[in-house]
């Protein structure tokens, strides 16, 4: 029986933008693509930088970690875009009081919300503007980003040079339960060091 291969619908962006960026997994330009992917959806929507990660991952395993860093120094330069440049423009967006509001709600968590969104499928690029916005410490901020995106980059490329193709699909199963999970206990191990801190 022969299979026939659905096409797109020409108004599925989206997915042809996937399809598209998943075309330079065997090419020579995958390395560039990766980074340059990880890089713009640090600071806008667009398709993760995993989607392509992965793939480069299984076709050649031996450079997973390199294409995992290739993947966090992309996203963290992307962070910054956002951070100074995509907060300063849409600053004028939000009202006094709603920066107010944002700014006093960094302060207390700022690099909390943004480690998270670094380590798991929270949208990224939403909280390296919001971190710009509230003018979060940047130390703070590019800290929280560069262990956030480590982990998360460096954990997929790791699971696929360990375990080879089934990598993909535990990876599409698991990984973002996988994330949130190990995101909940770093935040509650940091909650439980500053209290005793705080209390000793």
């Amino acid at each position: 029986m022969e299979m026939t291969i659905k096409e797109v619908p020409s108004w599925a962006i989206h997915r042809r933008l996937y399809d598209w960026v998943l075309g330079f997994a065997a090419t020579s330009m995958a390395p560039f693509a990766l980074f340059g992917i990880a890089f713009v959806e640090a600071f806008m929507p667009f398709v993760p930088p995993d989607a392509l990660l992965i793939p480069m991952c299984l076709e050649n395993r031996s450079k997973s970690l390199l294409f995992g860093v290739i993947a966090t120094c992309g996203s963290i330069l992307g962070a910054l875009v956002g951070f100074f440049i995509i907060a300063s423009m849409t600053n004028w967006v939000f009202g006094a009081e709603t920066i107010q509001a944002l700014t006093t709600e960094f302060e207390q968590r700022g690099s909390a919300y943004v480690f998270i969104a670094a380590l798991t499928p929270i949208p990224f690029f939403a909280f390296t503007t919001a971190a710009g916005i509230a003018k979060l410490n940047f130390g703070m901020f590019l800290a929280a980003c560069i262990v956030g995106r480590s982990l998360r980059y460096g954990m997929e490329a790791g699971i696929v040079w360990w375990i080879g193709q089934p990598a993909k699909q535990f990876i599409e199963k698991w990984f973002n339960t996988i994330t949130i999970i190990a995101c909940a206990i770093i935040l509650l191990g940091w909650y439980i060091s500053t209290q005793l801190a705080a209390n000793g």
